[in-house]
C-alpha cells in the first residue's frame, strides 16, 4: 500500500466518495464493483486509477489482496453465465471500413399501444427506434456499464447523496430547431419522468431539478439515493432527454428531433421499419454510415432466419432455442453484453379475490414445483445461470450469497398445495408473448405444474399486444396497480446493473409493472432502505432483507438469469448493442 499517494486522494474525498474508497481498500469490494460504484458517484477514471494503483493491486480482489485471482474480461465462451465484466465477442472485431454504405438491423415488432413514444415506450424493439435520435444525460462505455459519454460530462452527488449536480454537454443542439440542449430540458424531461412514473417514483418530485446555467443541472431528490445516474441512464430506457417543449404524449415520427447522431428518416409502423440518416450537426462529430434501417420481426425464428440468409445485418437479439447455430457460424460476430435479463414468472397475489395465487403456499408451491435447471439447460443449453425468486443479479456487490437456494421440490410443492386447500390442484391459464424462447419456458412450466396436480395450459398472445392484453393494464384500486393482469405469466426483464428499477416499478406498492400487485410493508420499508443507502454495508444490509422477503412471499417465480445474445455480420465493424436492446451505431462502419 502507497499510503502517501492514498491519503492525499483520500484527503479530496467527499463521506459517499472516502466510504468507497474505504471499501476498496479493505478488501470488501472487488476492484470491478469500485470502477463500477465509483463511476455512478462520478469519480474520474484518473482518480480511481489512483486509488487503484495506491492500493497496489492489479487483480480483481479488493485493494487488500496481493494475488491476482481473476481477469475483468469476458472469456466470450458458450458456457459464459451472464457476468457483468466487459463484454467480447466472439470473434476478433473486423477492422473499420470506409465511410459510407448502408446497413439494416432487424429488430423486436414494437408494442402496438405505446408506438415510439420516449417517455412510455416498454419493449426492446421501440428503445433502439427512439435512442437513435433522443439521447441520455448517461451513456454507455467500451465495458457495457454507464459513461460520461452522452448529454452529461460528469456528475457528482452532494456529502449526503440527497442533491446531485450534472454539467451538460456544451455545443448539442435539437435536431429540429437547431436550439441548444439546456438544463431546462433536463428538468422538464425529468418533470415529465415524474408525471407518467418513469422509473423516478420516490426519488425525486415535480420541480426537482434546479438551473443555476445553461449547461447546469441540479437535482434535489425526495431522500438520498445512491444510483441515480443509472435511473438517467440508457439502462432506465424511458430516460431519453426530450426538448422543454415536448408533450408526454408525442411520438418521435409525430415530431421528429433529438439530440443524437442520427435523424428519423421515415416510419412505418405496419411493418415497424424505421429508416435513420446522419445528424449533420451532431455534437460527437460525423457518423461512418450513408443511411441505416431497423426492421422489426414479430418472431425470433424469422429474425434469425434473415439474418442467417443475409437478409439483414445485424440481430439485435436472439434466443439459444430459436438461434443456436448462429452460435458456430464463422460467417458471423456473437456480443454477450452484460446482462442480468430474465423472464419472470408472475403470479396476481390479490386478483381475483379469493383466487389460489393469494395465497403464500400455492406461490411458494409453484416456485418448488419450477425446475429451474431444466430450464438452464434445455431451453437456453447453458447460456444462463439458475435464480433464486428476486431480480438481484449474483455478481452484485451486495448480492447476499449466504440465502439458502430454492431447489426443485415437486413433493413439498404438492404438501403447499394441499396445506393451502388445493389437495387436487386447480385450473388455470398461463398466459405469454411469442417472444425469444418464452413459451419453450411455458411449456416446461406446464408440465412442471401438471406434475403437482395444476393444469396450466399456455396461452400465447402476439408480443406486440401481450403487454396491453395481459399484463400491466392500469388501476384496479390504489394496491392493485395492475389490477387487469393476468393471474400467472411470464414476462421478459431486460439487463439493469443495478435492481433500482426492478425494485420501484415492478415490486414496490403502486409500482406500474408491479403486474402481481405485490403489497408488501416490509420489502417496501427495505427498498426504501436501500434506495437511501449511500454506502456498502447500508446497501448490502437492505439488500439482505430484500432477497429475504422476496423469497418468502415469492411473488414471482425468478427461475434463471440468462445471457443476451446478439450478433452482427463479420461485413460490420463498431456495432455495440446493450443487454436491453440499444443499438449503438454511431462508431458502426461496414469493414473492410
Amino acid at each position: 500500500m502507497d499510503w502517501k499517494r492514498f491519503d492525499r486522494a483520500r484527503r479530496s474525498a467527499n463521506p459517499i466518495e472516502l466510504d468507497l474508497i474505504e471499501s476498496y481498500a479493505q478488501g470488501k469490494i472487488k476492484r470491478r464493483d469500485f470502477v463500477k460504484r465509483g463511476t455512478i458517484i462520478g469519480l474520474s477514471v484518473p482518480f480511481m486509477g489512483g486509488i487503484i494503483a495506491a492500493c497496489g493491486s492489479d487483480g480483481d480482489e479488493g485493494g487488500a489482496a496481493e494475488t491476482d485471482t481473476g481477469s475483468d474480461t469476458d472469456t466470450g465462451s458458450d458456457t459464459d453465465t451472464g457476468s457483468d465484466t466487459e463484454p467480447e465477442p466472439d470473434a476478433a472485431p473486423a477492422e473499420p471500413g470506409p465511410a459510407g454504405g448502408s446497413l439494416i438491423a432487424g429488430v423486436q415488432f414494437g408494442d402496438a399501444g405505446t408506438g415510439l413514444n420516449p417517455v412510455t415506450m416498454l419493449d426492446l424493439g421501440t428503445y433502439p427506434v427512439c435512442s437513435q435520435s433522443f439521447e441520455y444525460l448517461v451513456g454507455l462505455g467500451d465495458d457495457g456499464n454507464i459513461a460520461a459519454t452522452a448529454l452529461a460530462t460528469d456528475w457528482s452527488p452532494n456529502d449526503d447523496g440527497t442533491v446531485w449536480t450534472f454539467n451538460l454537454r456544451e455545443g448539442a443542439t435539437w435536431q429540429e430547431s437547431g436550439d441548444p440542449f439546456t438544463s431546462a430540458d433536463v428538468a422538464a424531461t425529468i418533470d415529465r419522468m415524474v408525471d407518467v412514473g418513469a422509473g423516478l417514483a420516490g426519488v425525486v418530485s415535480m420541480g426537482a431539478v434546479d438551473t443555476p446555467d445553461d449547461l447546469t443541472a441540479v437535482i434535489n431528490l425526495d431522500s438520498a439515493n445512491g444510483n441515480l445516474p443509472v435511473l438517467l441512464s440508457l439502462f432506465n430506457p424511458q430516460a431519453l432527454m426530450t426538448p422543454v417543449d415536448y408533450d408526454k404524449d408525442t411520438t418521435l415520427d409525430q415530431r421528429p428531433t433529438g439530440t443524437g447522431a442520427w435523424m428519423l428518416d421515415s416510419f412505418d409502423a405496419t411493418t415497424f421499419r424505421s429508416k435513420f440518416v446522419p445528424n449533420p450537426n451532431w455534437w460527437g462529430g460525423s457518423v461512418q454510415l450513408e443511411s441505416f434501417e431497423l426492421l422489426g420481426f414479430e418472431g425470433g425464428g424469422s429474425k434469425v432466419a434473415a439474418f442467417a440468409s443475409g437478409e439483414i445485418d445485424i440481430i439485435q437479439d436472439f434466443s439459444v432455442a430459436d438461434g443456436s447455430s448462429l452460435l458456430n457460424d464463422d460467417s458471423k460476430t456473437v456480443l454477450r453484453p452484460p446482462s442480468s435479463n430474465h423472464r419472470k414468472l408472475w403470479m396476481n397475489t390479490q386478483l381475483p379475490s379469493g383466487g389460489p395465487f393469494t395465497d403464500v403456499r400455492v406461490r411458494q408451491a409453484v416456485a418448488y414445483a419450477v425446475n429451474r435447471q431444466q430450464i438452464v439447460d434445455t431451453v437456453y443449453e447453458g447460456q444462463a445461470i439458475v435464480g433464486n425468486d428476486h431480480p438481484i443479479f449474483p455478481t452484485l456487490p451486495f448480492f447476499d450469497a449466504s440465502q439458502e437456494q430454492r431447489e426443485f421440490d415437486p413433493e413439498r410443492a404438492k404438501a403447499l398445495l394441499s396445506e393451502a386447500g388445493f389437495p387436487d390442484g386447480f385450473e388455470t391459464t398461463l398466459q405469454v408473448g411469442d417472444l425469444g424462447e418464452i413459451p419453450a419456458i411455458a411449456r416446461i412450466v406446464e408440465q412442471n405444474l401438471a406434475a403437482i396436480g395444476i393444469t396450466a395450459p399456455v396461452s400465447v398472445t402476439p408480443n406486440s399486444d401481450f403487454y396491453g392484453a395481459q399484463w400491466c393494464l392500469g388501476p384496479a384500486e390504489d394496491t392493485q396497480p395492475c389490477g387487469a393482469s393476468a393471474e400467472i405469466g411470464i414476462v421478459d426483464y431486460g439487463h439493469r446493473p443495478t435492481p433500482d428499477i426492478f425494485f420501484s416499478r415492478a415490486l414496490e406498492t403502486n409500482g406500474d409493472w408491479n403486474e402481481t400487485n405485490y403489497s408488501s410493508s416490509e420489502f417496501d420499508q427495505f427498498f426504501k432502505d436501500y434506495q437511501s443507502a449511500v454506502d456498502v454495508e447500508g446497501q448490502k444490509a437492505a439488500v439482505a432483507g430484500i432477497q429475504a422477503v422476496l423469497h418468502e412471499d415469492t411473488p414471482s417465480c425468478y427461475h434463471s438469469f440468462f445471457n443476451y445474445l446478439s450478433a452482427h455480420s463479420n461485413d460490420v465493424a463498431g456495432f455495440q448493442t446493450t443487454a436491453l436492446g440499444h443499438l449503438q451505431m454511431q462508431n458502426t462502419t461496414i469493414a473492410q
